[in-house]
């Protein structure tokens, strides 16, 4: 009798079962009939497998999808309909979902749990009154005062005392040298100086090799976990504490440690009377936790420890954003111009002719362009996206559900010949440059390297500043001769699969210093 009870009832579930696909079957043809073009879905498995045999080229699988997209945006999703998302490269579609139909679209509850163990409640996973406090705070950071200060003081110190002596100490020695690394610890120490007040030099002090390796792999686990639906194998991983959830675990702890530490060097300087100066960005966030200021975004977080974690978010948040993001650019941008000589004899002849003088790289039109450009092909954040809050119909005609993703690919947008014509596949600074050799830009909705409208990155103007002033001391002084990964345009390196896209590898380069450069 048991037998066949536990027969009867494992029959019942199976036709339960069936019925459930089924159901989501038709109601999953349903959507598609009014959707975008999805490639290669299967009934059950949606796109799954198609995202496997991609996974280490997985921009360029969405590249090559939605440049044979009709209207130019595609639809994919998960295993049994999970994780629907509706991904675009159209200017018309990236504006609505950037600017006109902002209020729409969210980061989500699906983001925020990917990201939570990372980046908490920092800016960049916020939503509604507790982002738009975030960010007015952290605007007056980013004021003209503020940017001419980053320029005289803060790039000129770490240019001057840190990276080049870093890297006349490799000429010097003629070995080959990671000049990805060394850019991302440049950019580390920026950071941390104009945004917290913390002065380090990650380039020759390598106690913060861990804490490195903590970004990367938290930074990796979470952006795959925002790609993917949440499932009961990351739950149970969660639970048993074992796998990347404990790896991600680890990693946290060591970020943890250093965040805690920014946080509470500000608070006991604030205690002791020593800050002095400009207000930094940490400042401005301790100020606004404070208990004795009020304030709404204080209010938000009641207890002293709870104001705490969201400092310590807003260092986290702000290292990840200013880490890897110029270092990427300028990894790329180094390697496009060992890969087409022409371009950096001209960008080499106008940082050159500029001296110097114009820290901030104000009247390098071509060097504008050719960083610009750069970004255009290879842009720092890759793929981008927020969540719909109701259904909405995008310009191209692709529906969104109430709940399902709306992305857009800044990496492929970059390669689509629509948008730049037959060349968008070659590295053409001139593109970008008027018919006097001044710096033309494109409607953001076109370039969303940046982002656009309400969310726009509040540090655009200080990156182009730090990659400029870079860009330009490097090739007054070096001659780049890059050792791996190959040059060619043609057989380009591989990236990974993380937030930001950096060069699989590093870029190793043998420096050897300009006869015409100056000391």
């Amino acid at each position: 009798m048991e037998t066949a009870h536990a027969a009867y009832v494992l029959l019942f579930l199976f036709a339960v079962s069936l019925l459930r696909l089924r159901r989501r079957g038709a109601s999953a043809a349903k959507s598609r009939a009014s959707t975008a073009h999805c490639p290669h879905p299967s009934p059950v498995l949606g796109n799954t497998l198609e995202f496997v045999r991609n996974r280490r080229r997985f921009f360029d699988w969405y590249a090559d999808q939605l440049r044979a997209a009709p209207t130019g945006a595609i639809e994919a999703w998960g295993p049994f309909g999970a994780g629907h998302a509706v991904t675009t490269a159209s200017p018309a579609d990236v504006d609505h979902l950037l600017r006109a139909g902002f209020a729409s679209y969210a980061k989500g509850d699906s983001f925020r749990c990917a990201t939570a163990e990372l980046i908490g409640d920092g800016l960049f996973a916020a939503d509604g009154r507790l982002w738009s406090l975030q960010r007015k705070v952290a605007s007056y950071a980013f004021s003209s005062r503020s940017l001419r200060r980053f320029s005289d003081d803060v790039l000129q110190v770490h240019l001057q005392r840190r990276l080049l002596p870093f890297l006349d100490a490799a000429a010097a020695g003629g070995a080959a040298v990671d000049l990805q690394d060394a850019l991302r610890r440049f950019a580390f120490d920026a950071i941390c100086h104009v945004a917290f007040g913390v002065e380090s030099s990650a380039l020759v002090d390598r106690r913060h090799e861990a804490l490195f390796a903590a970004f990367d792999a938290a930074l990796e686990i979470s952006f795959r976990r925002a790609l993917t639906p949440s499932t009961w194998v990351l739950r149970l991983t969660k639970l048993l504490d074992v796998g990347k959830s404990r790896r991600l675990r680890e990693a946290v702890d060591v970020i943890d440690d250093y965040a805690m530490s920014v946080v509470e060097s500000k608070e006991a300087r604030r205690r002791n009377g020593l800050e002095d100066g400009d207000a930094d960005l940490l400042s401005r966030f301790t100020a606004a936790m404070d208990e004795e200021d009020a304030g709404e975004l204080g209010a938000m977080f009641p207890t002293p420890e709870a104001k705490r974690q969201l400092l310590r978010d807003v260092v986290v948040s702000f290292v990840l954003a200013g880490k890897d993001t110029t270092s990427s650019a300028l990894t790329w941008f180094f390697w496009l111009l060992a890969a087409n000589p022409r371009c950096e004899r001209r960008a080499h002849e106008e940082a050159a002719s500029r001296g110097g003088g114009d820290g901030d790289g104000r009247g390098m039109h071509y060097l504008h362009a050719a960083i610009t450009e750069a970004m255009r092909l290879y842009p720092p954040v890759p793929f981008n996206g927020r969540v719909a809050v109701a259904d909405d119909v995008l310009p191209s005609g692709a529906a969104v559900r109430a709940g399902w993703y709306a992305n857009y690919s800044a990496y492929a947008m970059g390669r689509m010949e629509t948008l730049w014509g037959k060349d968008c596949m070659e590295f053409v600074p001139e593109r970008w440059l008027g018919a006097g050799g001044e710096f033309v830009p494109v409607d953001a909705a076109r370039y969303p390297v940046f982002h656009a409208g309400p969310r726009v990155c509040l540090g655009k103007e200080m990156a182009y500043v730090q990659m400029k002033t870079v860009a330009a001391a490097v090739l007054r002084r070096y001659r780049l001769d890059v050792v791996a990964p190959a040059v060619s345009m043609e057989a380009p390196p591989a990236y990974e699969m993380t937030a930001t896209m950096k060069m699989k590898g590093g870029l190793w380069v043998r420096l050897k210093r300009r006869e015409e450069s100056a000391d």
